[in-house]
């Protein structure tokens, strides 16, 4: 709903000045094209394209700027491979690369990190916390290496909510 790809069936979504409730489809897609970056957890890549296509394709990004992203998860050399070729943990660093480099102001990632091991994890959340400087990134996780390294979490279990704060709030 934050990123107004649904709307609540009552009650109001507001995003900074923007009451996504009363704006129409069209302009959320615009909200989100110029100001939200989305790591689905489902991939979203197109096969046959390469890493640097793949994020090309999202739209306003140089080919620079896509090498520069790839660099910063540690896909560096892998810019011409197509994304069928890479590993699913590849893949999903090509995911998190497209949305660094569209260097959006709201970042949102589902499960960042489900398919790496420790080092690429560790990569993939230092990107999102260095893109993340004077933004705001919201992450989804199960995963307790993106919780540890992050000063708010929320834990949501079926009881209650329970909110950790490692630094100033």
């Amino acid at each position: 709903m934050l990123a107004g790809l649904f709307l609540p069936t009552t009650g109001r979504v507001t995003v900074g000045d923007h009451d996504l409730t009363a704006m129409a489809d069209a302009h959320r897609c615009q909200l989100r094209r110029r100001h939200v970056g989305l790591v689905f957890q489902k991939l979203n890549l197109l096969d046959h394209l390469t890493a640097t296509e793949n994020i090309i394709l999202a739209g306003g990004v140089t080919r620079e700027r896509a090498t520069e992203a790839l660099k910063a998860v540690q896909l560096s050399g892998r810019e011409n491979d197509r994304a069928a070729w890479l590993s699913v943990g590849e893949q999903q660093r090509i995911a998190v690369a497209r949305v660094l480099a569209g260097e959006p102001d709201l970042l949102f990632a589902d499960e960042p990190t489900s398919s790496l091991d420790n080092r690429n994890a560790q990569f993939v959340i230092d990107a999102l916390l260095k893109a993340a400087k004077g933004k705001t990134l919201i992450v989804v996780s199960h995963d307790q290496r993106v919780a540890s390294s992050f000063e708010h979490v929320i834990e949501f279990d079926r009881w209650a909510v329970h909110s950790k704060a490692k630094g100033p709030t």
